[in-house]
């Protein structure tokens, strides 16, 4: 009977031998598997048959070698950190990009900006106080006029044409949040069923941490995983995935808007609270889908736009770090400013004209595209009358008589309107001094400096944005070395392991094979 207790012996070290050498080899054929964790056989002795005592010592012989477990070599503790970094990370990410494109949009500091048209219409400006009744520097006047406004109408309308992309990236981003969280839960089933079998569903829960970390770059997560082997998840502190419920994210219309907000299926909430400030200082900072939102705003700009419609919180100014949404931030800055600069052209040149004109009333340099939409970036075109052949004549730069009349019409050369365009142009302006609460803080400057600083502030945020995705870029990249360090396959140590095995599995078969052939010898030939 010793001998048939042997052989079962064996038997158990050629199992584990072998069940070893399908793990390493398991590991091995995924080193290159995203999101593979490497796996372990735990192994342990079988129990001990006690066969006697001699001179009061026991004595003991094993049964064999037991299998106990393929564990997945997994740091839960780095998991956690790296999707709560990752979302922060991903949540910077998102606006340094918009950043980075709404500069390259405004083209600065490089190719044809609008600071470089605005000198040009500066300088021609100045050409013509020299010689107002000039049609060379009259045309040049209207032709830079007509080139800054275009260039104005450009930016302007490329800020709207991007806000539409991001609420398309939006809506992707939606999407796939919702297939994230199906997939999750037919892998609890998967993995469920699998365990309570006692197969190893080691494969399921590496698709499953996978989609986890996936779905943390899109907000913030928490999760526990059940006995049943079932994780449940929420998703910015709202269950989204658990045994038996069923919520997605939606997109709901915004009242007056082309855009939607991200509500809740089941309470129809909205995901985010975008009325607070949002920054580290709040803990808030997080996700790429809500650095979307933010980028994107709630509504394109107007004319009738106002600051508590772009912060995020109506007590405190959009200059403070993350109480504005980006885009119409920018976007009414800039209307503000083509306003003062409309207002001013239109304002100075209310003379009459010359050549054809004379004695007639000027016409105005700039109008609306669309009538009723106010003279807003993107709204505003030089007057087609000034376009027309000689329309240049129409230009009111001679200015009326004391009484208002046009008794000083003849007087071409009178260059007063433009030297008050030019004083005009060149004085300090008082900037949102009457906006609220939630208006940027006053600014006191000219108007080419207000410009100036209008894109030296897009460029700050985007330098803050940059910084802190560097930042959280470096923690990410540490933690996911810290993860492949434990969990990632070495194929130097699998081939090693693999030697391990062969050797044991050897072993077990020589030994087997030397049980057999004593067998053999004790039934057959004695």
């Amino acid at each position: 009977m010793s001998s048939i207790s042997s052989i079962t012996k064996a038997v158990t070290g050629l199992t584990a031998a072998q069940k070893g050498l399908q793990v390493t080899g398991h590991n091995i054929s995924n080193t290159n598997t995203k999101g593979y964790t490497r796996q372990q056989l735990l192994q342990s002795d079988s129990s001990y048959l006690t066969i006697g005592k001699s001179g009061g010592y026991s004595m003991q012989v094993g049964l064999g070698v037991t299998c106990d477990e393929i564990r997945q070599i997994r740091d839960s503790l780095a998991d956690k950190r790296l999707r709560t970094e990752n979302s922060v990370l991903n949540y910077y990410q998102t606006l340094n990009t918009v950043s980075t494109d709404i500069e390259s949009m405004f083209d600065e500091p490089y190719g044809s900006t609008i600071s470089d048209f605005l000198n040009d219409f500066w300088s021609q400006t100045q050409k013509l106080s020299a010689t107002p009744d000039g049609v060379e520097e009259r045309m040049s006047f209207i032709s830079t006029a007509k080139v800054l406004m275009d260039k104005i109408n450009e930016v302007s309308n490329s800020l709207t044409d991007y806000q539409f992309k991001l609420n398309g990236n939006i809506q992707t981003s939606v999407n796939r949040i919702n297939e994230i969280t199906k997939e999750i839960r037919n892998l609890n089933e998967k993995i469920a069923i699998s365990e309570v079998n006692g197969d190893n569903a080691n494969d399921y829960r590496d698709q499953r941490n996978l989609l986890l970390d996936e779905l943390s770059t899109y907000g913030k997560i928490s999760y526990y995983e059940e006995p049943s082997g079932r994780v449940q998840v929420q998703f910015e502190g709202h269950e989204i995935v658990n045994h038996g419920f069923d919520i997605n994210l939606e997109l709901t219309d915004i009242p007056g808007s082309p855009f939607s907000k991200v509500t809740w299926s089941d309470t129809k909430g909205e995901v985010f609270d975008l009325e607070n400030v949002s920054s580290s200082s709040y803990d808030n900072d997080s996700g790429a889908l809500k650095g979307l939102l933010l980028a994107r705003g709630e509504n394109v700009v107007t004319k009738d736009t106002t600051w508590n419609e772009i912060a995020l919180n109506d007590n405190m100014s959009v200059d403070v770090e993350g109480n504005a949404y980006v885009i119409p931030k920018i976007q009414k800055m800039l209307n503000e400013f083509t306003n003062e600069l409309v207002t001013t052209v239109n304002e100075a040149l209310t003379g009459t004209g010359i050549g054809n004109h004379q004695g007639k009333d000027g016409v105005q340099v700039f109008v609306p595209i669309i009538e009723g939409t106010g003279l807003v970036a993107g709204n505003i075109q030089v007057n087609p009358e000034l376009l027309e052949d000689g329309g240049y004549n129409k230009l009111g730069t001679v200015a009326k008589a004391a009484d208002g009349s046009n008794s000083n019409a003849e007087n071409v050369g009178d260059n007063s309107i433009i030297k008050d365009l030019l004083s005009d142009w060149g004085t300090t302006k008082r900037w949102f001094s009457d906006g609220g609460v939630t208006s940027p803080h006053a600014k006191t400057v000219t108007m080419s400096t207000f410009f100036s600083e209008l894109v030296t502030d897009i460029g700050s945020n985007g330098a803050v944005y940059s910084a802190k995705a560097i930042e959280k870029s470096t923690s990410v990249n540490n933690i996911e070395n810290e993860r492949a360090a434990m969990g990632g396959v070495s194929t130097d140590e699998e081939f090693s392991n693999m030697l391990k095995y062969q050797y044991a599995y050897n072993a077990s078969a020589r030994m087997i094979t030397m049980l057999d052939g004593m067998l053999d010898t004790i039934i057959n030939k004695m």
